[in-house]
């Protein structure tokens, strides 16, 4: 389900010199009662929860709403008529009196190809050949679910989200099969958070991150060598490893909600870093037959975050929203695989920091309907130097639309569609690389990347909305 490999367009073959040094770089006036099975479906949603389409740089999902996917996340921190906004920013709780639900399914259909250009096996250094991957990351459903309850002055909120997750898939018969063949990050958070209206322009909120994450990465792996009377003088002997480890992991998260001016809101969210030890075991298996199995354990640390966005209504029937977005994924600089006692692989990664920009607009076209859309870019923490196919993420361009729904005062039905372009971008891994003696050299391409996001979210207010009522975020 992972699609973080993006990239876009294709270039004719090239040499592996030539390759090694290329740098590609409204609502009703009467109030009526749900549709029938309209509340009890939102429920049902909102006992879903999971992940493991990436789309927010590296291997991190943003897909938690329909409403604000439909802006491409402009204005996500800040407040609005989606409950999501808390997955985000804690201080943008509801304040809408009583209980309100909302539940989004979100379908991802991604793409993404590797074409080889140079490929030499671990050890003795012989040819692979130029075997690539015509589609490496598999279609998806990211769902996301949100409760909250709201007094005059105090709201809580408990959201279920999958904030992170990857699926790249490559049978392990390709060129690059030394540096991966099918890698899974499943990840999902459960968060519960209280905000606090401490004046008509201020909102505080906290929340706590209890958050599970479950990873599977195989490869080809070098058993032994054979030696040879001829060059390359040797050969190895090819099997299977595959990793396996879960773990627990807690954290907060910490937000501000100004009101500047009627209709203008600003919000700010910071989501803290969770530092897992995954515990597991790692199998290694020979022409299919198990040949040994071994503990083993990896630390990860889910990088923290910080989301701005301002949300703006510049008219009666037009809004106009904006996010800046900044995610630690320096944090993320090698995985260390260690099995009873000794380092069994190093994954070197060497990531910065991501940065993510978007702005959208909201248009009120009928009392009961409003369309919405958006663009966004966001800058990949994945280096030309260390991406691999088990995350060749790039730079990516967002283009998105939606419409909201209200079926009645209470009821609301949100869609969003999207369409990402991801750049052409190198992959150029040498042997001479830390961790990467037992996997040869790959000089390559990430390219032909884009991804087609559909996503539809529920919202249920159970007490009838106060006509006139001022309602803040």
């Amino acid at each position: 389900m992972h699609h973080g490999p993006l990239s876009h367009g294709r270039t004719g073959r090239e040499s592996a010199g030539r390759a090694a040094r290329r740098r590609l770089f409204s609502r009703p006036l009467v109030s009526r009662p749900p549709a029938p099975g309209a509340v009890s479906l939102a429920v049902l949603m909102l006992a879903l929860a999971g992940g493991g389409a990436a789309q927010a740089g590296g291997f991190g999902i943003r897909e938690q709403s329909a409403y604000y996917m439909g802006t491409a996340f402009a204005g996500n921190a800040a407040g609005g008529d989606g409950l999501a906004s808390m997955a985000w920013n804690p201080a943008a709780l509801s304040f809408t009196p009583g209980l309100s639900v909302e539940a989004n399914a979100t379908y991802i259909a991604p793409h993404a190809s590797i074409d080889v250009w140079d490929v030499t096996g671990p050890v003795f250094g012989n040819d692979l050949g130029n075997l690539g991957v015509g589609d490496m990351v598999d279609n998806g459903v990211a769902p996301a679910s949100y409760i909250n309850y709201a007094w005059d002055k105090v709201a809580i909120g408990i959201a279920v989200t999958a904030p992170f997750g990857l699926i790249t898939d490559a049978t392990c018969n390709w060129s690059g099969r030394y540096y991966g063949c099918y890698s899974r990050i499943f990840d999902t958070n459960l968060e519960g958070m209280v905000a606090f209206k401490l004046a008509d322009w201020v909102t505080l909120g906290a929340g706590v991150n209890l958050n599970y994450i479950d990873a599977r990465l195989t490869n080809a792996q070098v058993l032994g060598v054979v030696p040879l009377p001829v060059p390359p003088y040797g050969a190895v002997i090819p099997g299977d490893a595959a990793l396996d480890g879960d773990d627990f992991g807690v954290g907060f998260n910490l937000g501000a909600l100004f009101t500047l001016m009627p209709g203008t809101t600003l919000g700010v969210g910071y989501r803290s870093f969770i530092d897992h030890t995954l515990g597991g075991n790692i199998n290694i298996t020979y022409a299919g037959l198990p040949k040994a199995n071994m503990p083993a354990s990896a630390a990860l640390t889910l990088p923290d975050q910080v989301t701005a966005s301002l949300r703006s209504q510049i008219a009666p029937d037009w809004t106009v929203m904006g996010t800046v977005e900044w995610t630690n994924w320096s944090t993320v600089q090698n995985l260390t695989i260690t099995s009873n006692g000794s380092v069994a692989s190093i994954i070197d990664m060497r990531w910065t920091d991501g940065w993510y920009f978007s702005g959208g607009a909201e248009y009120r076209w009928a009392p009961n309907l409003a369309l919405r859309a958006g663009i966004g870019y966001e800058l990949t923490p994945v280096p030309d130097e260390t991406r691999s196919p088990r995350l060749p993420d790039t730079n990516r361009l967002w283009l998105s639309g939606g419409f909201t729904y209200d079926f009645t005062p209470q009821l609301a039905l949100d869609f969003a569609y999207t369409h990402i372009w991801g750049e052409t971008s190198p992959m150029e891994l040498l042997a001479s690389d830390t961790g990467n003696a037992l996997r040869g050299s790959l000089i390559g391409e990430v390219n032909d990347g884009y991804v087609d996001i559909v996503s539809v979210g529920l919202r249920y207010k159970f007490d009838t909305p106060v006509v006139g009522a001022l309602v803040t975020k």
